[in-house]
């Protein structure tokens, strides 16, 4: 008896939260691990968003776009921890970030603004983003990054940004979107190109392409995530990456993570 009372309760919550019209919050937890030339690294990232009004499910897009489709405001904060280890040693980080971007259905101008510090430490970054919509699911814009490291000292770079999310003939959508960035001090530019197939509302799959070059076409670095993500209820996203490469460290990065919206 009480098994099935507990079976009867799981279901009543989930069809609970599958038929939610709305949300204006979403925490996120993020686990990463790879190697870092001979450090084995693991990270961990939590995240909040409220958005300003609520988000409502839209019934066409994609469950993981309703913020975007519905160009809701928002703002968020992040705390990262990590450990590096290396051949028995232990070193321990931290960093957090701010942000928020904001968007109207009354107009089509877009503005974001990510800060991001690394404690006990003078590396800081700060991306702002000013952008307009061309239509309602295509955004461009235009992307100034400072960014300040511990012996490099400080410098600021531009570049652009596109999103453009299109409705397939099958009905399900493809989310497109790409980046340019001028490195400072350097010959050379950063580039950015990717894409996620979303299978209905609730399931996607995606591929992304990092690189740096002097001319766009020949590669200095470069790059490839596959990345997926799941809803196996309308509050509850699950998803995992693997990035091959990655830039920053030219080693392959692992990542799994959840979001809830309540």
């Amino acid at each position: 008896m009480m098994k099935r009372t507990l079976l009867a309760s799981l279901m009543s919550f989930a069809s609970v939260a599958v038929l939610a019209n709305d949300y204006q919050h979403e925490t996120s937890l993020d686990f990463s691990w790879g190697d870092v030339l001979t450090s084995d690294l693991q990270s961990w990232d939590l995240s909040h968003r409220f958005y300003l009004t609520p988000v409502e499910f839209n019934s066409i897009a994609p469950l993981a776009e309703a913020a975007f489709i519905g160009r809701n405001s928002s703002v968020y904060g992040l705390y990262n921890r990590g450990t590096l280890k290396t051949d028995g040693f232990k070193d321990s980080f931290s960093a957090w970030g701010l942000g928020g971007e904001y968007m109207a259905d009354s107009h089509n101008f877009y503005a974001s603004l990510d800060y991001f510090s690394v404690n006990g430490s003078s590396a800081k970054s700060a991306l702002s983003q000013l952008g307009y919509f061309f239509q309602a699911d295509w955004l461009i814009t235009f992307d100034a990054e400072h960014l300040r490291s511990d012996q490099q000292g400080s410098a600021t770079q531009f570049g652009l940004s596109t999103k453009k999310l299109m409705r397939l003939p099958t009905g399900d959508h493809l989310n497109i979107e790409a980046s340019y960035m001028d490195l400072k001090g350097t010959s050379r530019n950063r580039y950015s190109l990717g894409g996620d197939y979303y299978f209905g509302k609730t399931m996607s799959v995606g591929l992304l392409y990092d690189w740096t070059s002097k001319n766009g076409f020949s590669t200095d670095s470069d790059a490839f995530t596959i990345r997926g993500q799941w809803y196996p209820m309308a509050q509850l996203a699950l998803r995992a990456q693997v990035t091959f490469d990655q830039l920053e460290t030219g080693e392959d990065l692992y990542t799994v993570g959840a979001s809830y919206r309540f």
